[in-house]
C-alpha cells in the first residue's frame, strides 16, 4: 500500500514516516511551502534530509498564496476587529489536509498521514476521533474542522503513545532531528511577536488610544488595539485593579476594562459549526482554549444556530475563539465563538 506522510521537519511527523515504511507502506513525503523565511527554509531541508535518509520520495508544494489568504490574511483581520484567531485551526481545515489529500489522489496512494497527537477509529462509514493518550500533547482540539471524509484515508501513528516514545523511536531509526527541540510558537511569527507581524502585513500602523472601564471612564492608555485580548489581565498598565480585557472596539479605538466578574460568561454563541459525524445536541464537555481544561456543558440549538450553556464559568471567552465538543475523550465536533454572555 502506498502512504503519503506530511512532514514538516520535525521529530514527529519525521517518525510517522519512519514508522509507516518500516509498516511496509511505500511512502513519499510532502513538506508544505507556506511563506517565505529562513525558518521555512530550514524546516523544508530538514524534511528532505529526513526522507533522504529513509530512502523514501518527497516533494514540496508551494501554497504560499492559498496561506496568506486563508491564515496570515484571517489572522490579521481578526485582530483587527478585535477577534481572538487561531491560526491552526484554519491551517489544518484549509491547507495542510486538503492540499495532502490533493497530494494523496495525485499519487494515487491509499491513505494520509502526519504528526498529529490524536487517535482515530474507523468503523463502516463512521469515522471517530479520539483525544492523544498523552492529553498533555493532545491537539484534536485543531482538528475539528478537518473533512471528515479526508480523516476517512489518515492514520496518526503517534495518538497512541507519549512523545517521550516518539523520541525513542527517532534514535532508534537515528532520525537526525531526534532531539530537536518542540516549537510553541506560532509558525509564520518570529519570537511569538504578534503586534509586530500584524504591522508588517497589513502595512497599516495602530494607533495609541483610551482604556476605559464599563461606565466610560477614562483610567489609561493602550499601545494599538490589536496588542490586546479578551480576558487579558498583564500589561495593560494600569494602577488599583485587578482589571481584565472584556471589550476591545476598534472603531471607537477603545479598550474596555473590567474586574473578573466582567469577564464572566455562562452561554457561548457559536457559528460555523462543524460535526465530525451526525449533529450532537444535549450533555457533553467543551473546551474554548487547546490548552484548557474540558467544561461539563450542554449544546442546544436556536433556530439555524448553537448555543453552549456552560456548567461552569469561563472567563474571556472570545469572538473568533473555538469552542470544541467532546463526548469523554472522542470529539463531536466545534464551532466558532461569535459571542457570550
Amino acid at each position: 500500500m502506498k502512504c503519503v506522510v506530511g512532514m514538516s521537519g520535525g521529530v514527529d511527523s519525521s517518525t510517522s514516516a519512519a514508522i509507516l515504511k518500516e509498516r511496509g507502506f511505500d511512502v513519499i513525503g510532502c513538506t508544505f511551502k507556506m511563506f517565505e523565511s529562513g525558518k521555512s527554509k530550514m524546516a523544508i531541508d530538514n524534511a528532505r534530509k529526513v526522507a533522504d535518509f529513509l530512502k523514501i520520495g518527497h516533494e514540496v508544494i508551494d501554497c504560499v498564496e492559498e496561506f496568506k489568504k486563508y491564515v496570515k490574511d484571517y489572522f490579521v483581520e481578526s485582530y483587527e476587529n478585535g477577534f481572538t484567531p487561531n491560526p491552526c485551526v484554519m491551517c489544518n481545515q484549509f491547507i495542510k489536509f486538503k492540499y495532502l489529500n490533493d497530494f494523496r489522489r495525485k499519487h494515487s496512494a491509499d491513505i494520509l498521514a502526519t504528526g498529529h497527537y490524536v487517535q482515530l477509529k474507523k468503523t463502516n462509514d463512521r469515522v471517530e476521533l479520539f483525544q492523544a493518550e498523552e492529553l498533555r500533547k493532545d491537539q484534536s482540539y485543531f482538528l475539528y474542522g478537518v473533512d471528515r471524509e479526508i480523516l476517512k484515508v489518515a492514520e496518526f501513528p503517534l495518538g497512541g503513545h507519549p512523545k517521550s516514545h516518539t523520541r525513542e523511536l527517532a534514535r532508534k531509526f537515528g532520525i537526525h532531528v531526534a532531539e530537536q527541540a518542540e516549537s510553541q510558537d506560532i509558525c509564520f511569527l518570529q519570537n511569538n511577536d504578534y503586534a509586530s507581524f500584524i504591522e508588517q502585513h497589513s502595512q497599516k500602523s495602530y494607533a495609541n488610544g483610551d482604556i476605559i472601564d464599563t461606565c466610560g471612564n477614562v483610567l489609561g492608555r493602550h499601545s494599538g488595539t490589536i496588542n490586546y485580548t479578551i480576558g487579558q489581565r498583564k500589561g495593560l498598565g494600569l494602577s488599583g485593579g485587578p482589571f481584565f480585557v472584556c471589550r476591545i472596539n476598534p472603531v471607537q479605538n477603545e479598550v474596555v476594562v473590567s474586574d473578573k466578574k466582567g469577564i464572566e460568561v455562562n452561554k457561548i454563541f457559536l457559528e460555523g459549526v462543524k460535526f465530525l459525524n451526525e449533529e450532537y445536541l444535549g450533555k457533553c464537555e467543551v473546551k474554548i482554549r487547546s490548552i484548557g481544561e474540558k467544561n461539563p456543558s450542554e449544546i442546544v440549538k436556536i433556530e439555524d444556530n448553537y448555543c453552549v450553556k456552560l456548567g461552569l464559568p469561563e472567563y474571556g471567552a472570545a469572538h473568533g475563539q473555538h469552542c470544541v465538543f467532546y463526548m469523554g475523550n472522542m470529539l463531536l465536533g466545534g464551532g466558532v465563538i461569535s459571542h457570550a454572555m
